[in-house]
């Protein structure tokens, strides 16, 4: 018996096996797509992103490269990922520790390249076409990244903790610390360059990419397909709500209610779904009883099984 189990768990552990490994290289992809629009599109613009990298970068420009950011993103991580491992899933740190070091090799990397200019930066609106690239580039690879239960370090395990313990969004956080930073930038031009309007350009810049990114980001995070809430009021709710278990494959919770112009009891049928499942729900309801009130509610965030995993 015993070996029989062990002969069944095999291809359940080699599935869990190739999708850890696929994980991991999807990340890796991602990583190395932030780390090139760092040196491709952000870096020529004469901008910054946010965050640790952002801070790095500060401290770059100031020093003239003396100091490069991908040091700085080693030094500053190593406590930060201290802080993983104590409050956050050991995965999730793994996979952190991972995407900072191939984060902090790669800016390495890309800084001693001689890699080609891809945009004219001395004309104002090639400059913006770069920083909003790379901006949409940073959002949707970090929270690829995030989704599939890893960082890229810095402050977004600082904004994790923040958002498991208050429920404020990962990228609303991350864009108030990197406000401070894109009014550095231009601070740190206008006194470099001695012209207040060199300041206030790249601190728009990069406003206008932290913006762009917090969007990209907070929409990968949530994604497309929306969770909706629906509370269904129908006198045939024990036969809509087999429909919706046996075709659509949603769980649905029955509420115990009372009508107050009706004073009677009645039963309030609870169920949490897709955006992409809503229609066939509607379809189900309407067809077993078009005088069925039903209503649906933009969800923010569902944890459980079926929805959102926990890091």
């Amino acid at each position: 018996m015993k070996k029989g189990q062990t002969r069944q768990s095999d291809p359940e552990r080699l599935k869990k096996i190739l999708r850890e490994c696929g994980k991991v290289l999807f990340m890796t992809l991602m990583i190395s797509i932030e780390a090139l629009a760092v040196a491709a599109l952000y870096t020529p613009a004469d901008v910054v992103t946010g965050g640790v990298t952002g801070i790095g970068m500060l401290l770059e420009y100031a020093t003239g490269g003396v100091f490069p950011s991908w040091l700085f993103v080693v030094v500053v991580n190593i406590p930060l990922l201290i802080l993983a491992f104590r409050f956050l899933h050991i995965r999730f740190t793994l996979y952190t520790l991972l995407m900072t070091v191939l984060f902090s090799g790669e800016l390495a990397l890309f800084a001693n390249l001689n890699l080609p200019e891809l945009f004219d930066m001395s004309e104002p609106a090639w400059r913006m076409v770069s920083v909003t690239f790379g901006a949409v580039a940073m959002g949707v690879s970090g929270g690829m990244i995030v989704r599939l239960g890893g960082s890229t370090g810095g402050l977004d395990i600082v904004s994790l903790l923040i958002n498991r313990k208050y429920s404020i969004s990962i990228g609303t956080v991350s864009m108030g610390i990197n406000i401070v930073i894109a009014l550095a930038l231009g601070v740190l031009h206008a006194v470099n360059k001695g012209n207040y309007r060199t300041g206030v350009e790249s601190a728009a810049l990069s406003f206008i990419a932290l913006f762009v990114t917090t969007v990209a980001f907070n929409n990968i995070i949530i994604g497309i397909n929306r969770t909706k809430t629906l509370f269904i009021i129908s006198d045939k709710w024990n036969e809509i709500a087999p429909d919706v278990l046996n075709k659509v494959h949603r769980g649905v919770t029955y509420i115990p209610c009372r009508g107050a112009y009706t004073n009677q009891d009645k039963t309030l049928v609870y169920i949490l779904t897709k955006t992409i499942e809503l229609a066939s729900i509607r379809r189900l309801v309407l067809e077993k009883d078009p005088t069925a009130i039903i209503s649906i509610i933009d969800t923010r965030e569902v944890i459980g099984k079926g929805f959102t995993a926990v890091n």
